[in-house]
């Protein structure tokens, strides 16, 4: 049996659609895997979820009333700047120095990926590397096209370019022939399904399948209530 067997059987299948309701929230889930993942395990499962605590972040900072439940940290400890993590406390740090950069929560954004990428290396963890590698490097690609269509240099809002390496040319011109962003974004979310599929390897009861759980559940959260939809064209217009 695997090691996560009793785990993964506590939360029940995934619709087969994006924008059906989950069988458990986002929240719950999360709760459910960290109640339940070993105590060496327990920082690849916290690293995706301080994902869920930059976007919040984010969010504050910019004045958008959402928060999303199922990060590590609360509302109240956003708000007041307490707990935060290493990677979010150096961006602060930075910020009050002065960030050279277009949109200052590119910054945020990279330090959160760094921290996560590289200890992905460091635990040897398949599914961290593998599928920031290709978050990234869809982003990056994004960011690349878009810039060159205004004029501008894409270099000032690319994150860890040496970390996202794989060819997603293909991918990127479907995004960009979609007749709407809400298609667009749709459509790289169900490419997102099918990376996390392909990217949490062959043991169904690992801590990849448990990271890849939680990324999938993320994504269907999304769907469920999609109250801003982030506008792919629209990636390097935020000032």
């Amino acid at each position: 049996m695997g090691k996560y067997y009793f785990l993964v059987s506590l939360i029940p299948p995934f619709p087969a659609v994006l924008g059906e309701k989950s069988p458990l929230p986002f929240s719950e889930i999360s709760k459910i895997v960290r109640r339940n993942i070993e105590p060496e395990d327990a920082p690849l499962v916290e690293s995706l979820l301080w994902g869920v605590d930059v976007t919040n972040f984010e969010n504050l900072h910019l004045g958008r009333a959402v928060f999303l439940e199922g990060g590590i940290l609360t509302q109240e400890e956003i708000e007041r700047k307490k707990n935060l993590p290493l990677f979010i406390q150096a961006f602060l740090e930075e910020r009050d120095r002065g960030i050279r950069r277009p949109y200052v929560f590119d910054a945020l954004w990279e330090k959160y990926y760094s921290y996560a990428y590289t200890l992905g290396q460091e635990r040897n963890c398949r599914f961290l590397v593998d599928y920031l590698s290709w978050e990234i490097g869809l982003r990056n690609q994004l960011v690349m096209i878009r810039a060159k269509e205004k004029g501008v240099e894409a270099g000032d809002y690319a994150i860890l370019p040496q970390a996202g390496t794989r060819d997603l040319s293909v991918l990127v011109t479907l995004v960009r022939s979609q007749r709407s962003p809400l298609l667009a974004e749709r459509l790289i979310d169900e490419e997102r399904l099918k990376a996390i599929f392909h990217c949490e390897g062959g043991d169904p009861f690992s801590v990849n399948s448990v990271l890849a759980l939680l990324a999938r559940a993320d994504r269907f959260r999304r769907w469920e209530k999609m109250t801003i939809p982030y506008e792919v064209r629209g990636i390097i217009d935020r000032r």
